[in-house]
């Protein structure tokens, strides 16, 4: 029986640490982790406390993305690839990092300042866009204790969402800091 060796590609700090290119002889991506694991010292670890360390994987069979649940077929003979990501780390706010970037050196170009700073702040808004994590907020929740005491339903936020700073006439939606609410006898 002849095995196809199949090529299993690491990148990133898994690449660095226990080589960037490997040939086994496996016919799934879940097999060829876990050969990696077998025959790597360390690796089955670093798997494993991954998500500890902030990181978690990309997996690629060819250019196709796998979902966990594809781990399990068979490959063709499209080359296997595992990157580390980090975790929080999306695609949201990339657009708006380089339209800020094109903004900026059209401005340069055109000597216009105002346009230098509108498109630095926005590449820096997308920058930390795309490396803050972003907390799911109360909608996603079945019990959404919505607030009805300021302005309607847009009034609730989750814990640790970043709160607007607004100078002049507000149009959207408010967030409540702090409220309470006491009791009275009325005589």
């Amino acid at each position: 029986m002849t095995a196809t060796l199949r090529e299993v590609r690491l990148y990133g700090i898994a690449g660095a640490r226990f080589g960037r290119v490997h040939r086994l002889a496996v016919s799934s991506t879940a097999e060829a982790v876990r050969a990696l694991s077998v025959l790597i010292p360390g690796f089955r670890k670093f798997l494993l406390d991954a998500r500890d360390n902030g990181l978690t994987f990309a997996v690629f069979n060819g250019r196709r993305n796998l979902r966990e649940d594809d781990l399990g077929a068979p490959v063709g003979g499209e080359v296997i690839r595992i990157a580390p990501v980090i975790i929080g780390s999306k695609s949201g706010g990339l657009f708006q990092t380089i339209l800020g970037a094109a903004l900026a050196v059209a401005g340069f170009v055109f000597s216009q300042p105002t346009l230098i700073g509108l498109g630095v702040s926005m590449a820096l808004g997308g920058i930390t866009q795309m490396l803050s994590p972003q907390q799911a907020g109360l909608a996603g929740a079945s019990d959404n204790g919505t607030s009805y005491y300021f302005n309607g339903a847009v009034n609730s936020a989750a814990q640790g969402e970043p709160v607007s700073l607004v100078y002049g006439e507000m149009v959207v939606g408010s967030k409540v800091v702090s409220s309470g609410i006491y009791t009275e006898d009325q005589v």
